[in-house]
């Protein structure tokens, strides 16, 4: 009856602990078709709202098992008997088994020591509380709680019940979490277990399925995650730590690389600093600024106004005069100023200051400040950030010092205020400044028409574009060079014709010269457009060009003076002086460097030796004159003009705007006392005395081809395009070309041994000299423009070498003479034929009477026309021969002394004539020399007075006493007449002769100092020219 009792108590004893848990987990344990269920919910306790749960108690389900154990307490303790023992013992086993099961999966997170060195001193504590999982671990003991020993039958009901009720698999996955005082755990009493035994029991049994979920999910329990939360906070705050770690290393690591790249560009900044906008000249040097667009605070005087604060401008040499060398202000002032108007707005980005020209003085400015302004009043000074930003000038006062701004400023006005100077105020200057953009066309903005290469070529660059020249037009294009320099650059001269590399009979010879100073590279940079411009317009079939080129041989050499060129051009246009690169490496100015033929000239025409002693043309050189004080560049020159039949050329130089033409050497004023000069010359004419007496203070500039000599100067002034606007005067003080843009070298600046006179006096050549324009060295950008202004000009300077007559000279049997003399009358100047036989003789429009001589043969005098048309006017000569040859011969027997005509007396008594006959025959040849000789003398008389009237009315009454000289010596010679008539045995001349000198020589002869002996003599160095009639 008690078991009975005991069994209906139990029965509703688990009924009611499984009423409760299945209400507690809320559908945690679903039965379905009589079997037991278990059914996970995350977030279960969370979903509740139990929160104090969770603070300390690792199983959720705790509470329950304490109100189950209450009413066990009260119960008494009974022993175990040996069966609940063993099942006590199985049951552990089962723990320990999912122990350890448990371990193998969480075990690594679970490790007290690991976490150690990331974790905070304090925040491990709650994680290793050992008497926080004890309450768990109550049941453990209590699992093994069966009923009383003295009822085993009770317990095989109980363990049948469990197993109908499925909670024996419940039983056996029992596994308590682990804690870390679980090994060390003490023993439970037995009356403890006998009084909770169910209610553990089922709490055990309730709370060891979530291990097992655990175990089989990934994913920890709701339970797990509570229990393991500091644990999982620590791993977070790791990973947010790492994370953290990274992100700075990653942060470091970016900073050092921009760290990096700001030090390579700070390094490059500092290697390479940034560089200023580079802005053209506005134009002071090149006056392409008006005088008026200057104006300064004051002057010191006429001479040393605004508009002479031109960059290179050159003073007088006076300081008294109206021209000085730079702007110098009245140094009474306290305020100084020198003011720029470029007439509209423009960005100004530079000033390039330089001192004053002068000999004597050393005048320049160190330190100025500049201010801009757009309507001249309120005026801003150039800051530099901190303060007003002073810049530094000159050191001297001849090289040109530049300044460039940060960044452009744009304004109208800019003005240069001076701070510090050495000696007086003065200065020079140049604005660099860039155009805007504009609708408006500027003056000075040109658009060439031609597609040619506008920049400055150094030596490997002129070379080279020379070559594609070549390479584009290989069929009218020679490149050959006429010399070295003295550092070994080769000057390079380029052939344009039709037939390159050949001088073609008829054809005339033309050369353009550049860059005989190496600073003045306007004029090189022409001649390389030129060479661009034929080659491109022949191509295209230009008429003219074509022309051009059929008709002339052109030479071109655009550097004559490479290794000047090269100092100038590195330092560029507007910074190198006025004298820098203009003389060689050897200090020769070149075109001042040719040997003085005219002395020579002139002095044999004061002693009347020209033209039988000295020729007017073709003058030999001195002796040792090419070993002399002559330039390596000079002396290739000279070479290159002897053995090339040049016709016509110029030399273009820089500085000025004008044309100038030879005599380069003004010819020094005669002596009115010396009897001696223009004494009864029988070859000067009345028009040869009236030019000389026109001359200022008597000294001879002009040619005998002066005429021609303006001709040709005025057909490139006037073809020029800006070279006769001459009404501001030119480059460095007033107009001396009176309007026309050309004068003569002598009358404007006279200089010794130049080219021109060389070119003149010893070849067939007229040459004169083309200065380009104010600014020797212009920039780039104003490239375009000169061409433009001299391209005309240059094309129509070689076409005046077809201007004149041209001809060539034979004999009779069709062979060219060579070195035949060409003489015009009336033109005191000569020329000679080439090696074929043909020449070109420059003269103006009119009529002409032209003898051809030559060595050996008769001359031939023709009337020769030149017309207004085109091209030159044929006129060839056709030499017979003659016994010149003969003559020379018997003259060389006699030592070169006059020879005779009349045999001696000796010689008749050889001959089997009648000695009376001879007798009367030489008697007879007596008379007759004698009637010519008298009326020779009378033909003199009256040409001596009548020069003697010209005299006097030429030196306003001046008494000359040659004629008392001259009576005696016609009466010396008349008295030697009869002489010669009454002694048959006296030698006498013969008549052409005595026309070699004429008859009224005054106090010396001019031959007296002179030694004709065969060995040495006069006629050795200068060959006499006879004209027998």
């Amino acid at each position: 009856m008690r078991a009975r009792v005991l069994l209906v108590a139990w029965v509703i004893l688990c009924y009611c602990v499984l009423v409760n848990s299945r209400g507690y987990v809320d559908g945690d344990i679903v039965s379905i078709d009589g079997q037991v269920k278990v059914r996970e919910e995350r977030g279960l306790v969370d979903s509740r709202g139990d929160r104090g749960a969770l603070e300390h108690v690792e199983m959720s389900d705790e509470p329950t098992a304490e109100e189950v154990v209450e009413p066990e307490t009260k119960k008494s303790k009974k022993k175990k008997s040996p069966e609940e023992i063993e099942a006590a013992r199985a049951k552990k086993a089962a723990e320990k088994e999912a122990k350890a099961k448990k371990q193998k999966g969480p075990k690594p997170t679970k490790k007290p020591k690991a976490p150690k060195p990331t974790k905070k001193p304090k925040s491990p504590k709650p994680t290793k509380k050992p008497k926080a999982p004890k309450a768990t671990k109550r049941p453990k003991v209590a699992t093994t709680a069966q009923p009383d020993s003295r009822n085993p039958s009770i317990e095989e009901e109980e363990e049948r019940l469990l197993m109908e009720l499925g909670w024996d698999t419940l039983i056996r996955p029992v596994v308590t979490p682990p804690t870390p005082g679980a090994e060390g755990e003490e023993p439970v009493e037995p009356d403890l277990d006998l009084m909770r035994r169910n209610k553990q029991a089922t709490t055990t049994e309730t709370i060891m399925y979530i291990p097992e979920e655990v175990t089989t999910v990934p994913y920890a329990g709701a339970w797990y995650e509570e229990y393991d939360y500091a644990e999982l906070a620590d791993k977070k705050q790791q990973e947010e730590e790492e994370r953290a770690r990274k992100e700075k290393a990653e942060k470091a690591e970016r900073q050092r690389k921009e760290w990096e790249q700001e030090e390579e560009e700070r390094l490059k900044k500092m290697s390479v600093p940034s560089e200023p906008k580079k802005c053209p000249p506005l134009g002071l040097e090149s006056h392409r600024v008006d005088d008026d667009q200057l104006l300064a605070s004051s002057q010191s005087h006429f001479g040393f106004s605004a508009q002479r604060g031109r960059l290179n401008m050159q003073g007088s040499g006076n300081d008294d005069d109206l021209y000085g060398g730079g702007w110098c202000p009245e140094p009474e002032e306290n305020r100084h100023w020198f003011q720029v108007d470029a007439h509209k707005e423009v960005e100004f980005s530079g000033v390039i200051t330089q001192g004053r020209n002068s000999e004597n003085t050393e005048d320049f400015v160190s330190s100025y400040f500049v201010a801009f302004s757009n309507d001249s009043r309120d005026w801003t000074t150039l800051h530099d950030g901190y303060a007003e930003w002073l810049f530094y000038g000159n050191v001297d006062k001849d090289t040109p010092v530049k300044n460039d701004f940060a960044s452009p400023v744009v304004a109208r006005y800019i003005r240069i205020l001076p701070q510090s100077w050495n000696g007086s105020l003065c200065l020079r200057a140049e604005i660099l400044a860039c155009q805007l953009p504009s609708s408006y066309r500027s003056e000075n903005e040109v658009n060439p028409t031609d597609d040619l290469d506008f920049r400055h070529h150094n030596y490997k660059e002129m070379r080279q574009m020379m070559k594609v020249i070549n390479e584009e037009c290989p069929n009218i294009t020679r490149i050959y060079n006429i010399g070295k320099s003295s550092q070994g650059l080769k000057m390079y001269a380029m052939e344009i014709s039709d037939n390159p590399g050949e001088h073609e009979t008829g054809e005339p010879e033309f050369r353009y010269t550049a860059g005989l100073h190496g600073n003045e590279a306007l004029g090189r940079e022409l001649l390389l457009l030129l060479m661009q411009f034929m080659c491109k317009e022949y191509n295209d079939d230009n008429p003219r060009v074509v022309r051009l080129v059929e008709g002339v041989r052109i030479h071109l050499v655009p550097s004559l003076n490479p290794d000047a060129y090269e100092l100038a051009y590195e330092m560029g246009s507007e910074m190198g002086n006025w004298a820098l690169g203009h003389w060689t490496e050897e200090g020769y100015d070149i075109f001042q460097n040719f040997p003085d033929l005219n002395s020579i000239l002139w002095g044999a025409e004061d002693r009347g030796w020209v033209p039988r002693v000295v020729p007017n043309h073709h003058i030999p050189l001195p002796e040792n004159a090419l070993n002399g004080s002559l330039a390596t560049e000079t002396r290739a020159l000279i070479s290159w003009m002897q053995r090339t039949p040049f016709v016509l050329g110029a030399n273009l130089q820089g500085g000025e705007k004008l044309v100038a033409y030879p005599f380069d050497m003004q010819r020094p004023p005669p002596s009115l006392l010396d009897g001696r000069r223009w004494r009864t010359n029988s070859e000067m004419s009345e028009e040869t005395w009236a030019r000389i007496q026109r001359q200022n203070e008597g000294a001879l500039r002009e040619t005998p081809d002066d005429a021609m000599f303006r001709w040709l100067a005025m057909s490139y002034a006037h073809s020029h395009l800006t070279m006769t606007e001459t009404y501001r005067g030119s480059c460095h003080g007033d107009d001396v070309t009176m309007g026309q843009g050309i004068t003569n070298r002598a009358a404007w600046k006279p200089v010794v041994g130049s080219m021109n006179d060389f070119s003149y006096l010893h070849t067939n050549c007229f040459e004169l000299s083309l200065f380009l324009g104010c600014d020797k060295f212009p920039h780039e950008s104003e490239l375009p423009l000169e061409w433009e202004n001299n391209r005309e000009a240059l094309l129509g300077f070689i076409e005046q070498v077809n201007r004149g007559i041209k001809g060539v000279v034979r004999d009779q049997e069709g062979n060219p003479l060579p070195n035949a003399t060409i003489s015009v009358e009336g033109i005191r100047h000569d020329v000679r034929t080439a090696q074929t036989g043909d020449y070109w003789r420059l003269l103006n429009p009119g009529e002409y009477r032209v003898t051809a001589k030559a060595d050996g043969f008769t001359p031939q005098t023709r009337l020769c026309m030149v017309g207004y048309d085109a091209g030159a006017s044929a006129c060839s000569f056709t030499l017979p021969k003659s016994n010149w040859d003969r003559i020379k011969q018997i003259m060389a027997v006699h030592g070169n002394r006059p020879i005779r005509l009349v045999p001696k007396v000796t010689v008749a008594k050889t001959t089997t004539a009648n000695p009376a006959m001879v007798a009367s025959t030489t008697e007879s040849h007596a008379t007759l020399q004698q009637r010519e000789r008298l009326r020779r003398l009378r033909i003199l008389r009256l040409r001596r007075l009548r020069l003697q009237r010209l005299r006097q009315n030429g030196q306003n009454g001046l008494n000359l006493t040659p004629a008392t000289t001259t009576t005696t010596t016609v009466a010396t010679t008349t008295t030697t007449v009869p002489t010669t008539t009454a002694t048959p045995e006296t030698e006498s001349t013969t008549s052409w002769y005595d026309s070699w000198f004429p008859g009224d020589w005054t106090t010396e002869n001019p031959f007296d100092s002179i030694n004709f002996d065969a060995e040495s003599g006069p006629t050795q160095d200068y060959p006499f020219e006879y004209t027998i009639d």
